[in-house]
């Protein structure tokens, strides 16, 4: 399992850092999926019937955009051979040693310059990941893996601690990123957390119901809210500006899909940068898989939400917000988010995939 996720994690560095694939790293991920995949969760006739079914899916409408759908399922297929702290603790070092190595080697990386909602011009420091937005993101998937580690461990009383502890380190990454999807993200995290801490401190039972309920629906809001504001976004000028104009290409993807792009995946994402995971979801491999998604995501929450598990939960919302202006959800060379599928496989599971 080690050499499955060091080997993801040389393929996106190879993609986002160099910028030029290696057949050879791509093929050791694609020979290592195959070892560590658990065959033990499956029978001989319904690992047939399941690859033969995908495989058919697949090859209607294809397109290369419709492995992106594949390769959570692989992941998490590999990962529940081992146990979930076991997965967090060989993320957490791999990604820590990565940040550890780029730091020194690039410092705070190539001076880009960008556009901001509040003024014309800003200076944004890449840390060597190519796009200060993959800086970023590297950065809190490594934050919320310290988080969900220090909360499976005997040490979980101090995650107030590490939450302070760690602002000035993503407030840091703010400043020089610039990235406003992470700002969101973080600011989804703490205020999450403050809800649920002061709920509980304050033992107001009966406020978490609304808010627990929303949690299970958020795939269906966020998707709605992004096609809605896609679709109608002359009447929202401010929004659209303050998501560096997604909304214009949100839109006219939307106006590029056709009967089968719906129901099976389409090929449109070629032709357009689409930076929405609610989007990816929805039309990289069709209304099925959509559907599929949802009901194992609403599975695993009413399970996190029947269990408590307060700081999972604040995870999933967390990844969820920076799903809005990011495609994190379906980023799987990214082995940082890969911890929103495992989480959810974990719960989905009912903690069957032991710690």
């Amino acid at each position: 399992m080690f050499l499955l996720l060091l080997f993801l994690n040389l393929k996106f560095a190879a993609i986002t850092i160099i910028q030029s694939r290696s057949l050879v790293i791509d093929l050791m991920v694609y020979l290592l999926l195959i070892v560590t995949f658990n065959y033990s969760n499956w029978t001989s006739k319904s690992l047939t019937k399941t690859a033969v079914v995908i495989g058919i899916y697949t090859l209607i409408n294809f397109s290369s955009y419709k492995l992106n759908v594949l390769m959570p399922l692989l992941i998490i297929q590999s990962v529940s051979g081992i146990t979930f702290k076991k997965y967090l603790s060989i993320n957490f070092i791999i990604t820590g040693l990565t940040l550890l190595l780029m730091f020194i080697i690039n410092g705070e990386g190539q001076i880009m310059y960008g556009f901001s909602f509040l003024i014309d011009r800003k200076i944004r420091m890449s840390f060597g990941f190519g796009h200060p937005n993959s800086a970023a993101l590297y950065y809190y998937c490594f934050i919320v893996n310290g988080l969900l580690l220090l909360y499976f461990s005997r040490f979980k009383k101090h995650i107030n601690l590490y939450l302070l502890l760690i602002m000035p380190l993503w407030l840091y990454i703010y400043q020089k990123t610039g990235s406003r999807s992470f700002l969101l993200s973080l600011v989804a995290l703490y205020g999450g957390y403050l809800y649920y801490f002061l709920g509980q401190a304050f033992k107001k039972k009966y406020s978490f119901k609304a808010v627990n309920y929303t949690y299970i629906l958020l795939p269906f809001l966020f998707t709605a809210i992004t096609v809605y504001f896609s679709i109608e976004r002359e009447k929202y000028i401010i929004i659209n500006r303050l998501l560096s104009k997604r909304l214009n290409y949100y839109d006219i993807f939307l106006h590029k899909l056709s009967f089968m792009d719906f129901f099976f995946g389409s090929k449109a994402y070629k032709d357009l940068v689409v930076d929405s995971s609610f989007i990816h979801l929805l039309f990289e491999g069709g209304i099925f898989f959509f559907i599929g998604f949802c009901i194992f995501y609403v599975i695993s929450s009413i399970n996190m939400v029947n269990k408590k598990e307060w700081i999972p939960i604040c995870v999933i919302i967390s990844f969820m917000a920076y799903g809005l202006m990011e495609t994190v959800l379906l980023f799987s060379m990214l082995i940082g988010t890969n911890i929103f599928w495992i989480t959810l496989y974990y719960y989905y599971r009912n903690g069957k995939m032991k710690l």
